[in-house]
């Protein structure tokens, strides 16, 4: 098991979240943005952000770096599913084999190690992180939403000032209103920079813990996206190809099967790495 558990922790450090940079986004205020402009872009944010179809079929090939204090590595993702749960994920090594299998869902999340047939399993839903020591605001659907361009449940459809940042963007800051726990967006307390074309630059937790930069995109959609959080852990997402399939996929390709001499264990709580 102890080959999976380091598996898991890579997979669980670079992928969901518990990333960290070495040089967080410098966001710069100086000054409130005049009201027009930053209700115009504003209101170009949400039109980017409600062209994604939430129950539209997609599938998403992205490579991935990551950086910890004791690993540097990089790997290839595929992630399928119908917008909804489950997701289907495979990670791919160096040729294009499968190194780990993924099926997330709210109800039982399952990691699946084909070398050594050795799967975890958590049934913690939307808490698996939290399950892995890791308490981050955002869950792993989160993260896949981030990766298609879909922002409607991280951040705030409403802003409460915006500020002059840089030199041609806009920095939104949200009210205590938009933190409330029955709120569906994740990430409301800290500051969204978007660009005047509506597009997301950086995102910066307040406490300065994590941050989001996203560095290229093609046709509107984000293509490399680096995430940030304390000091010394950092992730690179560079999105190779998206598509959006006629038809939906079926059942079958949505499960995770898994061999019947495969050892299958509950997931340990893993203790928070430090940084």
């Amino acid at each position: 098991m102890k080959n999976l558990l380091r598996l898991v922790s890579v997979v669980i450090t670079v992928f969901f979240l518990n990333a960290c940079a070495q040089h967080a986004p410098q966001i710069r205020i100086d000054q409130q943005a005049p009201q027009t402009e930053a209700e115009q872009v504003w209101a170009k944010y949400l039109a980017n952000s409600r062209k994604i179809k939430k129950s539209s079929p997609f599938t998403i090939n992205s490579s991935f770096r990551f950086k910890t204090p004791d690993n540097s590595n990089r790997a290839s993702l595929k992630i399928w599913g119908n917008g909804t749960n489950p997701v289907r994920i495979d990670i791919l090594g160096p040729f294009g084999s499968v190194v780990a299998s993924l099926r997330i869902s709210n109800t039982r999340s399952v990691i699946y190690e084909p070398d050594n047939k050795r799967a975890v399993y958590s049934d913690s839903g939307d808490e698996l992180l939290v399950r892995l020591g890791l308490p981050v605001p955002v869950s792993v659907q989160d993260i896949i939403a981030l990766l298609r361009g879909d922002y409607s449940e991280l951040f705030p459809e409403t802003y409460e000032t915006a500020y002059v940042e840089g030199n041609a963007n806009i920095a939104y800051t949200f009210s205590n209103k938009s933190m409330d726990k029955n709120s569906l967006q994740k990430l409301t307390d800290g500051i969204l920079v978007l660009n005047k074309q509506g597009l997301p630059i950086a995102w910066e937790q307040k406490d300065k813990s994590m941050s989001i930069s996203f560095e290229k995109y093609d046709n509107s959609l984000p293509s490399k996206i680096r995430v940030l959080a304390g000091t010394e852990r950092s992730a690179l997402f560079l999105i190779k190809k998206r598509d959006i399939p006629l038809s939906p996929f079926e059942p079958e390709a949505l499960e995770l099967k898994l061999p019947p001499d495969t050892k299958l264990e509950p997931m340990k709580p893993m203790p928070t790495p430090l940084g």
